[in-house]
């Protein structure tokens, strides 16, 4: 793994987002669920997943990402409603969504992966799903136990923020979670 990085890409979350998404874990939080909580400083839109690659790929890949981002206009999105990977009533990942302008938001991440397609990286064949990790578990957990289903349907919803910039972010996995370090931001000015 010697000057290899594990990077991706990723729409930072604004700090009023980052306190609903407090609040909202908070609140699940109550129902009983024994998972692990994404630290709210961690919690990001991803893009793209580079995976493990080589440190000199980062100036090209932050060369694509300045193209993309320069090619798309600012846009805002609303994160709310909760959901679950593979799905809610079976869950490994728990979630919050996101709407608003989602139709941009696509437009991006797709601009994205067909900029990097020609550094060398597969694009991801599973279809895009917009998301904000609020916590995993190493089992699937049901989700109708806790009233998650329930949840699921609670019209709760963040103010919208402006989505104006897209980061690479460094990956390093630790025994206490993962820590994220910002290698560089492209600014969307289309």
């Amino acid at each position: 793994m010697k000057n290899k990085l594990r990077l991706f890409i990723a729409v930072p979350i604004p700090d009023a987002v980052t306190r609903f998404l407090k609040s909202t874990q908070t609140e699940l939080g109550q129902t009983g669920l024994n998972i692990r909580w994404v630290p709210v400083e961690n919690i990001h839109l991803t893009l793209k997943f580079l995976g493990d690659v080589d440190a000199a790929s980062v100036h090209p890949v932050a060369e694509r990402m300045d193209a993309t981002a320069g090619a798309n206009a600012p846009f805002e999105l609303i994160a709310g409603g909760v959901g679950g990977f593979p799905n809610l009533r079976s869950f490994r990942v728990l979630w919050v969504g996101v709407d608003g302008d989602t139709r941009r938001l696509e437009t991006l991440q797709r601009s994205i992966e067909s900029e990097l397609e020609t550094l060398g990286h597969k694009k991801e064949r599973r279809r895009f799903h917009p998301h904000l990790t609020l916590a995993r578990t190493r089992q699937r957990v049901d989700g109708g136990r806790f009233g998650l289903l329930d949840a699921s349907r609670a019209q709760h919803a963040s103010e919208a923020f402006r989505v104006d910039r897209i980061c690479l972010f460094a990956s390093v996995l630790k025994p206490g979670g993962a820590e994220y370090t910002r290698l560089h931001a492209s600014y969307l000015a289309g």
